[in-house]
């Protein structure tokens, strides 16, 4: 038997209203990041990497997006996971306004199958809206030398890039022991520039969960594991884990839009991607990009097959995105499949995938307003 043996539940539930159309038919863990990847590759790679063999997705509506792209969950290895690999679980909302109506059902059914079934020592459990690139073996070691119940990754931040529209964010207060003494809302805060904010990913023992969700149904409390254990931290020993990489928090339209802009930041660039756990994702060969001759390219990620006859500066481009010529796009990202036409000109914007523009049409954002493009849209009136 292994020892030590873990494995994770992921709860892709996160509230998506705030990004807008881009979480229309999308959670937040399936939205394309850095012109190639999605906010999932990056959880799901760390869990690899840390030998993690079962993996549970709990998803908060029908998961099209995610089982496209996750699959077998081959990129990752979990495919080759003997009495291992992931298992999907679709429609939390519905089930969660479901069980209110019937509460003879046990809530947590499939979330105690499946720890049981993974016979596992350990899980991680984490929300899905957090973007960093977490080394769960050194979680796991620092977990079983503190001997405590729950261990909570955390990051230190400037305050003012704490979330403030999300009600569920939480900022963390550690006295002299680096003891967890007090949870925090971002209205809380103390006037200080740097706070240690919550990254909500936990590791216990499969017995102690198991244990806290018979507590929760007896209890008549109802929440997904993430905010269940965040509810009832300060009722347990809680060992703090300081993750000091690159990590956004991705719970706006903005977060989404200067995350992506960080990855132009060659010190970002690295510090999340060229770490000794690469991220990995789902394979898709395609063609290389073509650059006319008189395009021009200045500080831009750029994917396969894109074709540019026009200027892209500040920007990323997801696979198979035209810029057409005299085509002007910056300060934007332009997801997979999109098109601008000839003489368009794009700023601080996002395009969904296979928008359209139609030649000479402008959308013209500013860095606090960006303006956004439904997947799918043809845009034929400019946009300011």
């Amino acid at each position: 038997m292994v020892k030590n043996k873990t494995c994770a539940i992921l709860n892709l539930t996160a509230d998506n209203r705030y990004i807008y159309p881009l979480t229309y038919n999308r959670p937040i863990a399936a939205l394309p990041f850095a012109s190639r990847y999605r906010i999932i590759d990056f959880s799901l790679s760390s869990l690899s990497y840390a030998d993690v063999n079962s993996v549970a997705l709990f998803i908060g509506e029908s998961g099209r997006s995610i089982y496209d792209h996750v699959r077998s969950g081959e990129s990752w290895d979990f495919d080759s996971k003997i009495a291992g690999g992931i298992f999907t679980f679709s429609q939390q909302k519905w089930k969660a306004a479901h069980h209110l109506e019937n509460d003879y059902e046990d809530y947590y059914f499939n979330h105690r199958l499946f720890l049981e079934r993974s016979e596992a020592d350990y899980v991680f459990v984490s929300g899905s809206k957090i973007l960093a690139n977490i080394d769960i073996r050194s979680m796991r070691s620092h977990h079983i030398e503190s001997g405590k119940d729950v261990t909570i990754v955390y990051k230190n931040i400037l305050a003012s890039r704490v979330g403030k529209d999300d009600p569920n964010e939480r900022i963390l207060e550690f006295d002299d022991h680096k003891r967890l003494v007090k949870l925090m809302q971002n209205s809380e805060k103390p006037a200080v520039d740097t706070v240690s904010a919550s990254m909500n990913m936990y590791f216990v023992s499969v017995e102690f969960l198991i244990d806290l969700i018979d507590e929760a149904l007896a209890n008549h409390l109802f929440l997904e594991l993430d905010d269940l254990i965040q509810t009832k931290l300060l009722d347990y020993s809680v060992n703090a884990y300081e993750y000091t990489g690159y990590a956004a928090n991705i719970n706006s339209v903005e977060s989404y839009f200067e995350a992506n802009m960080d990855m132009l930041n060659h010190q970002s660039f690295m510090a999340l991607f060229h770490t000794s756990q690469p991220v990995l994702t789902k394979t898709k060969n395609g063609i290389p990009t073509y650059y006319h001759a008189r395009s021009y390219v200045r500080n831009a990620i750029i994917a396969t097959g894109v074709t540019i006859y026009g200027e892209v500066v500040d920007s990323l481009l997801n696979r198979r995105v035209v810029v057409e010529e005299n085509a002007i796009v910056r300060n934007s990202v332009i997801l997979q499949g999109a098109q601008i036409g000839e003489g368009a000109r794009i700023e601080y914007a996002i395009l969904d995938k296979n928008v359209i523009v139609e030649p000479g049409i402008s959308i013209m954002g500013k860095p606090d307003d960006i303006k956004v493009i439904a997947k799918n849209e043809r845009i034929a009136t400019s946009i300011k």
